[in-house]
């Protein structure tokens, strides 16, 4: 029973971890209807950055969060006005052909770059604090400390997206493009602030990340897939369904690695979405 229950809770804070990625690219589809496959390398990436950043300056984590999550916000808003709104004049089939090539290319090109200048070798983040005792159960204060930065940054989205104007103009977007262009809305600019500010969370997630898991340049795509995966069963702009699908992925990787074997784990989130997707072809929301 302790060890089921050090497995939930590992598979909690991992899940929280995944629903953070996913939250930005869920708002980056649903406002700029871009599937950007280089989201979770943007997580490796940072991760990697974060993790050299501590062992050469021992900055504290919340000000390598601060540091890098505005400098990947000013490199995401001049990706997208240099390589993906110029595709918004063409077609929509070669625009949607264009988005993957250029995306799946920068997941390559990062990768490669960040081995080559990093090193492929995992690395992380190693704060040592206090572990807590609970009979058998041992948290430690990271893991706690991860877990509430996951709930203040979940609930920090939420109140953007409903209280600020830029919360207001994502959500009318989203519902009627047309009518929120009529209002006023300028498109091309909020476009290219959503997928900056979805590119941002990715920063402030991966410092989280690090301080528990090991990142390395080539774990990008696999994060990518499962944040897909949490997209399909919580929905678009769902911000507490991300979390909920999340932590159902997290936990049930966990529980895969303890009941049967742990290298199917990864590909759990490859075969729920297969069997979301054959179950329910218009999505989870479209049918409930």
């Amino acid at each position: 029973m302790e060890v089921l229950l050090q497995v939930l809770i590992g598979g909690t804070l991992l899940g929280g971890l995944y629903a953070l990625v996913a939250f930005g690219l869920s708002l980056i589809y649903g406002v700029v209807r871009i599937l950007n496959f280089a989201h979770g390398t943007l997580l490796a990436v940072s991760g990697v950055l974060a993790s050299l950043v501590f062992a050469s300056w021992q900055l504290h984590p919340l000000l390598i969060a601060a540091l890098l999550a505005p400098l990947m916000f000013a490199c995401a808003y001049a990706y997208y006005h240099v390589l993906l709104r110029p595709l918004t004049r063409r077609s929509h089939f070669e625009a949607t052909v264009g988005t993957v090539l250029v995306t799946v290319g920068t997941l390559m090109i990062l990768s490669d770059l960040t081995a080559m200048a990093a090193g492929a070798t995992q690395r992380n983040i190693p704060v040592r604090l206090e572990a807590l005792e609970f009979g058998d159960i041992v948290v430690s204060t990271t893991q706690l400390l991860i877990l509430l930065g996951i709930a203040l940054l979940t609930a920090m989205m939420h109140v953007i997206l409903k209280r600020t104007w830029f919360g207001r103009a994502v959500r009318a977007v989203t519902q009627e493009p047309v009518g929120a262009e009529i209002c006023g809305v300028q498109s091309t600019r909020l476009k290219a602030l959503t997928f900056a500010f979805g590119s941002a969370t990715v920063a402030i997630a991966a410092v989280l990340y690090v301080l528990s898991f090991p990142v390395d340049p080539y774990m990008g795509f696999g994060l990518t897939v499962k944040a897909f995966t949490i997209i399909v069963v919580g929905g678009v702009g769902n911000l507490p369904g991300a979390l909920l699908a999340g932590i159902f992925l997290g936990v049930a990787e966990g529980l895969t690695g303890l009941y049967w074997k742990p290298e199917w784990a990864p590909a759990l989130s490859v075969i729920l979405m297969l069997l979301i997707l054959v179950a329910y072809p218009k999505g989870v929301r479209a049918k409930t």
